[in-house]
């Protein structure tokens, strides 16, 4: 009777640890406050489900409306004690603190993910698919979801090729041809300004001498 309890409770052990084991190694997984639409989640689940099951990283989204300082840390380290290695957390709050116009990003991996991605290629505020710090201004376009799924698609697509891979569900290559476009049109504009504003004053400044 006692052995056959015994391998009762050893068998009860084997399938809560199989469970818990397969929640913390999710292939990708998402936690917001309904600020990416479903459509968007769709893809950026693609991206994240092929990324794993070809390299066995684990990505997890977390966006939030607004966050505390207490409510980003208890969120950070509740998932950085779940994930299992391979893993990427980004954590997301459109407000961040007391602040109205300005939300935060953040990347946790796990240390053997070092050199598989560039922060400053997503982050980078001339250069980046997502800015570290983002400005939040009232439109009737939220960008927050075109903005995950240009970061997203960029940071899946380094660790992807880090590992000698290419996901089939990218999006990264062309949405970084977009936004280099946008960005190009958008300095020719500042210059053409700029010039414009030299010549007026310079030809006012003429007129007085």
């Amino acid at each position: 009777m006692i052995t056959l309890q015994y391998i009762k409770a050893a068998f009860a052990a084997l399938i809560f640890s199989t469970i818990l084991t397969t929640s913390l190694r999710a292939d990708y997984s998402y936690e917001g406050d309904g600020y990416i639409a479903e459509k968007a989640q769709n893809k950026l689940e693609e991206m994240g489900t092929e990324l794993f099951q070809k390299t066995g990283v684990s990505t997890v989204i977390v966006a939030k409306g607004h966050l505390n300082q207490e409510q980003f840390l208890e969120i950070k380290d509740r998932y950085l004690k779940e994930l299992k290695n391979p893993y990427v957390l980004w954590i997301f709050s459109k407000k961040y603190l007391d602040k109205e116009n300005v939300g935060i990003n953040q990347l946790f991996s796990s240390p053997d993910m070092e050199g598989r991605y560039d922060e400053d290629s997503l982050f980078s505020p001339w250069g980046g698919t997502f800015t570290k710090v983002l400005t939040v201004h009232k439109s009737k376009s939220d960008p927050t979801a075109a903005a995950f799924l240009n970061g997203y698609g960029d940071l899946t697509d380094m660790i992807a090729k880090s590992y000698g891979l290419k996901l089939e569900s990218s999006i990264g290559s062309e949405t970084k041809t977009t936004i280099n476009i946008v960005r190009v049109i958008f300095y020719l504009i500042l210059a053409f300004f700029f010039v414009w504003y030299l010549q007026v004053k310079f030809s006012k400044g003429s007129k007085y001498e």
